[in-house]
């Protein structure tokens, strides 16, 4: 009996030993928030003493676990631990996690709201991060198209013949916009609409944005809003990458780099971008072409150096050069640069004589150079044709003449940049930085030559130490722009614009409590400005204060009150006085543009085991005094500048809402909408802008949609296998349409009205995309249809037979005019791309 019991008990021990022998592996990726691989991250069964790391596609394996359910743990330096439990019944249990950085540990840094490095979860100013790697879930070939993606931010086309484009935030305009490229501003007046396509995303590392007045630390043009590109470090970047895409519309992009370290303290970096497009293509068969044709290349190097006390110094060079054109289909190149002739009489000695100088607008300095010749007007009968050739040929008997001219617009653009940071090798926190640019452009709208040259040096040097909860910091900046054009801007290149703008700033970072922060900030500036709207000094003062409390890890609330202006500054931001379309006149000499900003902003966070959800919600309050605004007098195509005065005033008023869900399986949503509300207080005028009356009239501005949003969706199939959902979506903005307009006979009489056909706010519309991405060791394959259902816009154009406006001038009705857009007219487009680091 005895036997029985100790033969039972050692087959049930046996038995027991072999289920417990039995395991299975546990597999799967980690990603951070914002879909990226995290190498380096501890995957443990803390129980069984068992663990490894992923490699850097953020793979990892834990082999030879026993069945049953047990506790693992995921960890990483400034992110949030995760803890989960998982059964362990098979041969292979695939999981994969989402981290969350930790506001209590290292987290990302963030520089532009305070212009020093902090935590992004202790800034008072709140700042929005776009990871270069957002930007590769959507096949762009610069940030100008990249920033779509993001809420609130408003990247305006221009004009739908050269495609031009700023970027607004808030529902202002670009002008207001101030861009930075590693803290440098660099990117402005002129070269905000010329020169952002030509950043390419390659060179980023980051882009951080913050929405609201800024110019307590940035001073001029940081009205609406700072964005700050700030590029790649060459000892954190791949030691060779490349990116290669083309499109079903004939569009190709290339991008080449390397990085290397010369030695243990010296490093650089070196990137090449490419991009051509040279279909003409006109779906809506208006005969003009739906997308510029484009040639542009970039050149960027950049240097890093280590020094004593762990402080840095940094020197990069871009070169970037374009060429684009836009405009009828069978334009021959061989005609840029031929103009009207402008003759009023055949006499020589009078004011009314320029024929001689074949110059647009009448005008005789500075684009003499560049005109070669005369347009030959359409006429409606050949011998009107004949006899105004040989009226021409009687003044200049070698006249050059450009027969059945094309209207186009042609852009040549030269631009180069340097940008330095030095931290100086001692125990204090001293920066210098500088910055120079230099932005030629040589343009053609039409018969209407517009040359620009712009030059602008920027120099800063900045304090900052902590004293117990106050983080102080005081600094000193000096700006230099020389801009000269042939415009009003610059009387015709006879007087440039000179702005001289010294500045101090300080600031105090105030640790309250562990709850709460307060930031307090004041710069003055002292702008001399002399131009051709007359000459002016100005002492701006630009106070700051922020507030921010959080109870707890999981929420804070941030509060801010500031102020904003902006130089007088209207050259190359109105595409109708830049091309022709309208003459640009001064009413009054121009003031320098104030505002006062308020912003209030949320964010919190819910993190469970299945899902972590990120959000904020965001308030905004800004009044402008002084606004400068253009009166249009579209019968007489005129735009006459003005400051908006006494009880007249701008105001942009708005919220936004924005959701980032993450799963415990692969899928990542993110949403955001905002809502803006921008507006003209002013009083009733006449066509020349006189005060007729002393009620205040609300209008809305031009180009300001009242809803926008965004949103996206990733989806990881497998660890090599992505795919991307993202779009863009947005509610009617007004538009500037001609109303009605006369007829006349030929001998001036009124004969009837035409009404533009164009509705005044354009439609609803959406725009989505779907991006496919597969992995091969570093290899990425993209592939990416954008535009899906294929929104194109409709009725753009008015008079396209008459685009000089030859009989329009003459006979009234409508215009021709380039302005009216809201959305670009490339319809359904297919990408394919590879990537590859190193």
């Amino acid at each position: 009996m005895l036997r029985n019991k100790l033969l039972l008990t050692l087959c049930l021990i046996f038995a027991g030993i072999g289920a417990y022998a039995q395991t299975g592996s546990l597999t799967g990726r980690v990603l951070n928030t914002e879909g990226e691989p995290m190498e380096w991250t501890s995957v443990q069964i803390p129980k069984l003493g068992i663990g490894v790391s992923t490699d850097k596609k953020g793979e990892y394996v834990v082999p030879n676990i026993p069945f049953g359910t047990w506790e693992v743990e995921v960890m990483y330096l400034g992110y949030n631990t995760q803890k989960t439990k998982l059964t362990i019944g098979s041969a292979k249990v695939i999981k994969n996690f989402t981290l969350e950085s930790s506001s209590e540990n290292l987290e990302e840094v963030v520089i532009t709201g305070t212009l020093k490095e902090v935590r992004k979860s202790e800034s008072p100013v709140p700042v929005t991060i776009i990871s270069s790697k957002i930007f590769q879930r959507n096949v762009t070939s610069n940030v100008l198209d990249a920033l779509y993606q993001v809420n609130g931010i408003n990247p305006q086309i221009n004009c739908n013949m050269c495609n031009t484009s700023d970027i607004g935030i808030n529902g202002m305009q670009g002008p207001y916009t101030m861009i930075l490229i590693d803290g440098m501003p660099i990117v402005s007046s002129l070269s905000s609409v010329y020169g952002m396509s030509g950043i390419p995303n390659s060179i980023i590392n980051r882009v951080e944005i913050v929405k609201g007045a800024a110019s307590s630390l940035y001073g001029s043009e940081a009205i609406g809003g700072v964005i700050n590109i700030i590029t790649k470090d060459a000892q954190n970047a791949s030691r060779f990458f490349l990116d290669y895409n083309a499109s079903t519309w004939g569009e190709l992009t290339g991008n080449t780099g390397f990085s290397a370290n010369m030695n243990d303290n010296i490093s650089t970096i070196f990137n090449v971008d490419g991009y051509y497009y040279n279909t003409p293509k006109d779906l809506d068969k208006d005969g003009f072409m739906d997308k510029t044709l484009q040639q542009r290349l970039s050149f960027f190097n950049k240097w890093n150096f280590k020094q004593k006390y762990n402080k840095t110094a940094s020197i990069s060079v871009r070169y970037y050069n374009e060429d684009r054109h836009g405009g009828e289909l069978g334009w021959d190149p061989a005609h840029r640069g031929f103009v009207e002739y402008n003759e009023y009489d055949n006499d020589r000695n009078s004011g009314g004589y320029n024929g001689d100088y074949v110059l647009p607008n009448g005008y005789s300095i500075y684009n003499e150079k560049y005109a070669k010749g005369f347009r030959v007007p359409r006429f409606l009968n050949e011998s009107d044709r004949s006899e105004w050739k040989k009226e021409v040929s009687a003044v200049h008997s070698d006249a050059a003449f450009a027969e059945d001219m094309k209207y186009q617009e042609s852009i040549y653009t030269s631009r180069l940049e340097i940008v330095g940071r030095w931290q100086l090798p001692i125990k204090e926190n001293v920066t210098l930085q500088a910055s120079y640019n230099q932005h030629d452009q040589n343009s053609a709208y039409g018969t209407e030559l517009f040359m620009a040259h712009q030059k602008t040096a920027f120099g800063q040097a900045f304090w900052d130490r902590q004293f117990g909860a106050h983080t102080l910091l005081a600094g000193a900046s000096y700006r230099y722009v020389w801009f000269k054009d042939n415009t009003i801007a610059s009387n015709n290149g006879t007087k440039p614009f000179e702005t001289f703008l010294p500045g101090v700033f300080i600031q105090d970072l105030w640790k309250m409590s562990a709850k709460t922060s307060l930031l307090l900030g004041y710069r003055f500036d002292y702008d001399q400005t002399e131009s051709a709207n007359g000459n002016h000094q100005n002492a701006v003062h630009s106070p700051r204060v922020a507030f921010k409390y959080a109870p707890d890890s999981q929420n804070a609330f941030r509060a801010s009150l500031g102020t904003g202006y902006r130089v007088v500054n209207i050259f190359s931001e109105d595409h109708r006085a830049l091309s022709g379309q309208y003459e640009a006149t001064f009413g009054e000499n121009l003031n320098p543009e104030k505002s006062i900003s308020g912003t209030l902003d949320y964010e919190g966070r819910v993190a469970t085991e299945d899902i972590g959800l990120t959000y904020s919600l965001g308030a905004y309050y800004t009044h402008f005094f002084n606004k400068i605004y253009p009166k249009r007098d579209d019968r007489n195509r005129t735009l006459v500048y003005y400051n908006v005065d006494g009880d007249e005033y701008a105001r942009y008023i708005g919220a936004s809402v924005d959701i980032a869900l993450n799963f415990n399986f692969p899928l990542r949503l993110t949403a955001g909408v905002s809502y803006n509300q921008a507006e003209l207080f002013e009083y009733e005028r006449d066509d020349e802008g006189n005060k007729v009356g002393d009620k205040i009239e609300a209008s809305d501005f031009e180009f300001s949609p009242r809803w926008m949003g965004v949103y996206s969706a990733a989806y990881d199939f497998t660890p090599r296998f992505t795919v991307d959902l993202t779009g863009e979506w947005k509610g009617p903005m007004l538009l500037p349409t001609q109303g009605t307009m006369e007829t006349f006979d030929a001998e001036g009489k009124v004969t009837g009205s035409m009404t533009d056909p164009r509705p005044e706010r354009s439609p609803r519309f959406m725009k989505m995309n779907l991006q496919l991405t597969y992995r091969v060791g570093n290899v990425e394959i993209y592939g990416e249809v954008k535009n899906i259902f294929n929104y194109i816009p409709k009725n753009l154009l008015v008079n396209v037979d008459d685009p000089f406006n030859d009989r329009a001038g003459v006979y009234g009705g409508l215009q021709f005019d380039t302005e009216y857009n809201y959305t670009a007219q490339q319809g359904r487009t297919g990408y394919a791309g590879i990537r590859y680091r190193f």
